[in-house]
C-alpha cells in the first residue's frame, strides 16, 4: 500500500511539473513573434523613426515598431523619499509592446501622454513603500511625470516616452505571425537604421525552444505507452490479426508522431534547408544561433527579452523535473 501511494505521489508530481512547464511555455509564447535589434550606439532619433513609419508605402504590412534607449544610474525622485538611482528607458512607440504583459498595477501610458510614465515594482517599493502607486509623481532630470502603472520587476527603472531628438539604441519588431522568418526581420532592421544590428534577439526561436521543452515529457510518456502496447500484441494467437494490429498501431504512431512534431516545432523557413541533401545545414544553423545568442548577451536586454529568457529557463527546469519524476514513475511500474 505504501509503494502505491509513493508511486501515485511521483505520478502526481510529474503531472504537476509538466503543467508548470506548460504554464511557463505559454508565458513565453505570448512574446513570440518579436525581434529586437541591439546597437552599440544610437542609430536614429525618435523623429527619424516616426518619419520612416509615416513614409512607408504599405504601413499595414509593417510589424509594430518600437524604439528605445537606456540610461543607467539616473536619479529618480519621488514625493515621499529621497532620489533613488535607477535605469531610465526612453520609449518611441508602444510601451505596452515594449513591456509585453508585465504590467502589475495601473495602466500603460498612451502614446500622446507626454507626462505619463511607468516604474518598476522594485523602484516603487524604494520610492513609495508600495506597488500601488498609480497617480503619484516622480521627478527625472527636473521634469515631473505622473506614474500611470507599475511593471513587475525587482530592478529599479522608470520608462518615459522619448523626445523628438532622443537617440535610439534598440528597435523592436512585433509580428502577429509567430512563424515570421528572422532573416526578414533583420533585413527590416537594417532598412530602418541603415546598419545591421550588433545584437539580434529572435523571439520565435526561443518560443519554439520552450514549446519543444514543454512537449518532451508528453513525448516520453506516449513513446513508453506505445512501446508497451505494441509488445502486448504478441499475446494474440492469430498471426494475421496480430499483424493487422501491429500495422494499425505503427501507422497511428507515425501519424501522431508527425503531427506532434509539426505542432511542436512549427519552425519558419529559416530553420529548414533549401536542399535536404545539405547534411551540414542543422549543425551550421545551431552554431549561427549560438553565436547570435552570445552577441546579444553583451547587451543589457530590454525587459521583454529578459522576461522571455527567464520564462524559457523556468520551462526547461520544470520540464526536466517532470521527465525525472516520470521516469521514476514508469520504472516503478515496470518492476511490478
Amino acid at each position: 500500500m505504501k509503494k502505491i501511494w509513493i508511486r501515485a505521489g511521483v505520478g502526481f508530481l510529474s503531472l504537476a511539473l509538466w503543467c508548470l512547464s506548460f504554464f511557463f511555455y505559454k508565458k513565453t509564447e505570448e512574446q513570440a513573434g518579436s525581434f529586437n535589434g541591439y546597437y552599440d550606439m544610437p542609430v536614429l532619433t525618435e523623429a527619424e523613426l516616426s518619419a520612416f513609419l509615416s513614409q512607408a508605402e504599405q504601413p499595414d504590412q509593417l510589424p509594430q515598431i518600437t524604439g528605445w534607449s537606456k540610461e543607467d544610474k539616473i536619479p529618480i525622485k519621488g514625493e515621499v523619499r529621497e532620489a533613488v538611482s535607477g535605469t531610465l528607458w526612453k520609449i518611441a512607440g508602444s510601451m505596452e509592446m515594449f513591456f509585453a504583459g508585465q504590467l502589475k498595477e495601473g495602466n500603460y501610458p498612451w502614446e500622446e501622454d507626454e507626462e505619463g510614465c511607468l516604474i518598476s515594482s522594485g523602484l516603487a517599493e524604494k520610492l513609495f513603500g508600495t506597488e500601488r502607486i498609480q497617480g503619484n509623481q516622480v521627478q527625472i532630470f527636473g521634469k515631473t511625470y505622473i506614474v500611470r502603472g507599475c511593471i513587475k520587476s525587482r530592478d529599479s527603472f522608470a520608462a518615459v516616452f522619448a523626445e523628438t531628438e532622443d537617440g535610439l539604441e534598440g528597435i523592436s519588431l512585433q509580428y502577429t505571425d509567430h512563424r515570421q522568418p528572422g532573416s526578414l526581420a533583420e533585413s527590416l532592421l537594417t532598412q530602418i537604421t541603415g546598419s545591421a544590428p550588433d545584437g539580434f534577439w529572435e523571439g520565435n526561436l526561443y518560443s519554439s525552444l520552450a514549446r519543444v521543452l514543454a512537449a518532451l515529457p508528453v513525448w516520453g510518456f506516449v513513446l513508453v505507452c506505445f512501446g508497451r502496447g505494441y509488445r502486448q500484441t504478441n499475446r494474440c494467437a492469430v498471426f494475421a490479426f496480430r499483424l493487422f494490429i501491429k500495422l494499425v498501431a505503427a501507422a497511428a504512431f507515425c501519424f501522431l508522431f508527425a503531427a506532434g512534431l509539426w505542432m511542436t516545432l512549427r519552425f519558419s523557413g529559416d530553420y529548414l534547408p533549401s536542399m535536404w541533401s545539405d547534411m551540414d545545414f542543422f549543425p551550421r544553423l545551431m552554431q549561427e544561433k549560438q553565436q547570435a545568442f552570445d552577441e546579444v548577451q553583451k547587451f543589457v536586454r530590454c525587459p521583454k527579452d529578459a522576461n522571455m529568457l527567464e520564462n524559457l529557463r523556468r520551462t526547461a527546469m520544470a520540464a526536466v523535473g517532470g521527465i525525472m519524476a516520470e521516469s521514476i514513475f514508469l520504472a516503478e511500474k515496470r518492476k511490478k
